[in-house]
């Protein structure tokens, strides 16, 4: 019986020990997807083609998909001034911006430590950092700049906003090309208050009076006035730019008149005859922004200005540039800067004289043709006005 019951129980245990073991079911694995951001940080290089991975000419809607969720694009639209949709990307400290659906045609920077060119500028560098890291303005004839406004030579096809003594943005556009032709008049070498024009074959400097409203024109040693300075109420910058037709500058005016609904920008133009200026573009207003049109872009009427370009065709003066908002959250410092559309201005066939009195008022002349921006202004409804925000 013993036999027995042991030869049982070495039975059982070989049955115990030929059974397969059973596999523990084991909690499936979830791996929850990082939130660290993949890809480069910011301070990204500025580059010519863009500010690191902005670039330029890439589709705005492959550009918003690569960004966190929320909204982050903004229409910025004002009929004959700004027709751009702009994505904020890096807390609004990077711009991307270009026409609605379309590829991205500039990018602007408006945060001090988001990305820097070389020799580390930044927004918050000194001009005088910027031009020893990027060198001088480019010098091109055919075009002019609002002084607020540099095109540095190694990068000329950023913009940057100077406030002050200081950088507030910089803009990366599309590369534009310099005037090659060459000419006999140099421009004589510009003071610390004038800047060399070529306004007959000796040369000439152009000064504005401490005054700020008036325009003295002087020999290229700068002992005589050679014109009787005509005054420019309401003058942002006056410049010269070279008439290739003709090869040698006029002297181009612009004005803003600040009503307290309205800010107008003019032009005008005029060539040396003599002792006397000649017309050659009558004051004609080329943008126009109102209290009303101000807040659809989200600001007040005094927080936008423009900072103008000009570029000299062969039968008129092409006008662009930048407009920029100030955020009285940010010290009054720029919130958003975009590229402005385009306006053209005709010069005359015949030259008029100029009234030494009345040479920058708008009210003196408006006979200036203006076209795309100014069609545009007179085609927009009276009902604008009403017209609710549209960002």
């Amino acid at each position: 019986m013993l036999g027995a019951a042991g030869g049982a129980a070495c039975g059982d245990r070989q049955r115990e020990n030929r059974e397969p073991p059973r596999d523990v079911r084991r909690a499936p694995r979830v791996i929850e997807p990082s939130t660290a951001r993949v890809g480069p940080l910011p301070p990204y290089a500025i580059r010519a083609e863009g500010v690191g991975p902005y670039k330029l000419g890439e589709k705005l809607s492959v550009l918003l998909e690569q960004l966190p969720s929320g909204p982050q694009i903004a229409l910025f639209e004002i009929p004959g001034v700004v027709h751009r949709s702009v994505i904020r990307a890096e807390d609004g400290a990077v711009l991307v911006g270009g026409e609605q659906a379309s590829t991205a045609s500039f990018i602007a920077i408006v945060g001090p430590d988001v990305a820097r060119a070389e020799g580390n500028i930044h927004v918050g560098s000194t001009r005088d950092a910027l031009i020893a890291a990027l060198g001088p303005p480019v010098e091109d004839p055919e075009r002019a700049h609002d002084p607020r406004l540099i095109a540095p030579s190694a990068l000329s096809n950023l913009r940057v906003v100077l406030d002050g003594d200081r950088v507030a943005a910089i803009v990366v556009t599309g590369v534009v090309a310099g005037s090659r032709q060459a000419y006999d008049c140099p421009r004589p070498a510009a003071t610390e208050r004038a800047v060399g024009s070529c306004l007959t074959g000796a040369g000439e400097l152009i000064e504005t009076s401490t005054s700020g409203d008036e325009v003295v024109i002087r020999s290229a040693d700068g002992e005589r006035t050679l014109a009787a300075p005509p005054k420019f109420p309401g003058l942002v910058f006056a410049a010269p730019l070279r008439n290739a037709a003709e090869g040698r500058d006029e002297l181009v005016v612009v004005t803003r008149t600040d009503e307290p609904a309205t800010r107008s920008w003019w032009i005008a133009a005029y060539r040396l005859e003599g002792t006397r200026l000649m017309r050659t573009v009558d004051a004609a207003q080329v943008y126009q922004l109102s209290s009303a049109n101000a807040r659809w872009i989200g600001s007040d009427l005094h927080d936008v200005e423009l900072y103008l370009e000009l570029t000299s065709r062969a039968d008129g003066i092409e006008v662009g540039g930048l407009l920029a908002t100030h955020s009285a959250s940010r010290g009054k410092l720029i919130a958003d800067v975009v590229v402005i559309s385009p306006a053209q201005v005709a010069r005359h066939r015949k030259t008029a004289a100029a009234e030494a009195g009345d040479a920058g008022s708008p009210g003196a002349s408006t006979a200036g043709r203006v076209t795309q921006g100014a069609a545009a202004r007179a085609a927009e409804p009276a009902a604008a006005e009403s017209e609710p925000s549209r960002r």
